[in-house]
């Protein structure tokens, strides 16, 4: 059997060294709890960021196809002559037979005289 020395001097309580690890340990877990927990939220931060960015682009992305659907349209009736025979149109001609009837807003009414007063 193996004796060992006395530490500390006769008369003294021996405190336990584990005491003291526990301690450290226990800080040190809590510091990497906290680290992780905080990588985590600022991950969950920047992904919300990012979805909120893609949403965005999203809506981007279908306003300018409506656009673009808008502009191959107006550009097939360029091609086709139909631009040419609706800006006619517009300035007053029409085809050789064809009825044209001109809608107009009614002139609005001159205003009438009182009934006591003569006219002139």
């Amino acid at each position: 059997m193996r004796h060992s020395k006395a530490i500390v001097a006769a008369g003294s309580v021996r405190t336990s060294v584990h005491g003291v690890r526990r301690t450290i340990v226990v800080a040190v877990v809590v510091v990497i709890a906290m680290w992780t927990a905080y990588a985590f939220a600022q991950e969950a931060y920047v992904g919300h960021r990012l979805g909120q960015q893609v949403a965005d682009l999203d809506r981007q992305n279908a306003q300018l196809a409506a656009e673009n659907r808008g502009y191959r349209k107006d550009v097939q009736a360029m091609t086709s002559g139909a631009a040419n025979e609706e800006e006619a149109r517009l300035s007053g001609y029409a085809r050789a037979g064809e009825r044209v009837y001109l809608l107009i807003d009614p002139p609005s009414p001159s205003p009438s005289p009182p009934v006591g007063t003569p006219a002139p």
